[in-house]
């Protein structure tokens, strides 16, 4: 009889222990994120301790050309979009497999909310080749060989942190040219990215940030916007 109670304690402490960790993981990872810190020129930069194990578990290969890892990964994995995932990070490194020159994505720490890339076109049916589908690959996105980041490079909400309770912003990335480029017009932020769309287009339910004016008279609705990749260049479409 005591041996069972020592095993029902036994089996309470690992759970309350669990619950704990994964309390602790929420705080630091998503609700707290990434430190601002002031220095002494009153510019604002991210505290930052770069690992040493995101090239080894969580590189890959894309197009055959690239070697891509992110730099403080947390893998979510609860059923978010089409991909059932989220890749929450810090930065993104490229490394090109033909030249050797490799680069990081932003010039500073940014709060990563997710990141990927279009499928590519269907092989032919009598090619046999198959296999896995990575967790990085947006199906029904057609938007060529360009990265898709949604991240928060600013705190929005002003708490000294970058996190998931600041503002989305959506920026395409062409590691052929190393081109980033924000793509959401000044004070909308991202609501929602919507899958099966047309080639080279980028389709978002995006929302302009609330304003504190007294003379306010109804709140911001969501709309939304249209970015062709190809073309570099966005369209609201105005909610009628």
């Amino acid at each position: 009889m005591e041996k069972l109670r020592l095993s029902v304690y036994f089996v309470i402490g690992i759970i309350i222990i669990l619950i704990v960790f994964t309390l602790l993981k929420s705080w630091f990872v998503y609700d707290r994120g990434i430190e601002l810190a002031k220095h002494p020129s009153n510019s604002i930069q991210t505290v930052y301790v770069e690992p040493d194990d995101d090239l080894v578990e969580h590189s890959s290969v894309v197009w055959g050309k690239f070697l891509y890892y992110p730099l403080g990964l947390n893998r979510d994995r609860e059923n978010f979009g089409p991909r059932k995932t989220l890749n929450h990070a810090q930065n993104l490194v490229f490394v090109d497999l033909q030249t050797g020159r490799n680069r990081k994505v932003f010039n500073k720490s940014v709060y990563i909310w997710d990141y990927f890339y279009g499928a590519e076109p269907e092989k032919p049916s009598s090619d046999s080749e198959t296999g896995e589908v990575s967790d990085d690959v947006f199906s029904g996105l057609k938007t060529g060989k360009r990265f898709v980041i949604v991240g928060m490079p600013e705190d929005t909400n002003k708490d000294g942190y970058l996190n998931q309770k600041d503002s989305k912003k959506v920026f395409v990335y062409d590691p052929n040219s190393d081109e980033l480029l924000p793509i959401l017009p000044k004070k909308f932020y991202l609501e929602k990215i919507l899958p099966d769309t047309p080639e080279n287009k980028l389709v978002m339910i995006v929302k302009r940030e609330e304003e504190s004016s007294p003379n306010k008279k109804k709140p911001n609705l969501p709309t939304l916007y249209i970015y062709d990749t190809l073309q570099k260049r966005g369209q609201m479409i105005e909610r009628p």
